[in-house]
């Protein structure tokens, strides 16, 4: 299958990236500030992938879903918890895992896989997000508390 991979965003292995794929249809758009542009890159692509092997939150690919279209992540980190079926798939961070999964979500009816990727990333509001996320932070806090203070030393003064 013959496809075109459009590198959105810039970094300091960038150059590593941009030789590594000299010859191949691999298009680089380095740092893209307007958030239309991105929304209209990522409406346009048939697929979006997220091979980072760790993701704490998975925006970016909330973002490409939000915009109508699936995405293959990596089971590492939040991304695995994002995806349902018909959004995209999860698989693992190799070459041949992530190929596999490219062919099989470009198979899906584009129209079914754009209507799911929507109704998934509508499921993570920034709203609830920011105040699940604070709630997680002020138990973790408060664990952290009650754990120093059962383990606070004890101090006696003598007069």
């Amino acid at each position: 299958v013959a496809c075109r991979l459009h590198m959105i965003g810039d970094g300091p292995l960038a150059p590593a990236l941009r030789a590594a794929a000299a010859g191949l249809p691999v298009v680089f758009h380095g740092h893209v500030s307007a958030p239309a542009e991105v929304a209209r890159r990522l409406r346009s692509a048939d697929v979006a992938l997220a091979p980072c092997p760790v993701e704490t939150f998975g925006l970016a690919a909330l973002e490409a879903m939000a915009c109508g279209t699936p995405v293959v992540v990596t089971p590492g980190g939040a991304l695995r918890e994002i995806v349902s079926s018909g959004a995209g798939l999860v698989a693992q961070p190799t070459p041949i895992a992530f190929a596999t999964a490219v062919r099989e979500v470009v198979g899906l009816d584009r129209t079914a896989a754009a209507h799911a990727a929507r109704a998934q990333a509508q499921r993570f509001p920034w709203s609830t997000t920011g105040q699940r996320m604070l709630a997680l932070v002020g138990s973790l806090v408060g664990d952290i508390d009650r754990l120093t203070n059962d383990h606070a030393p004890q101090l006696a003064t003598v007069g």
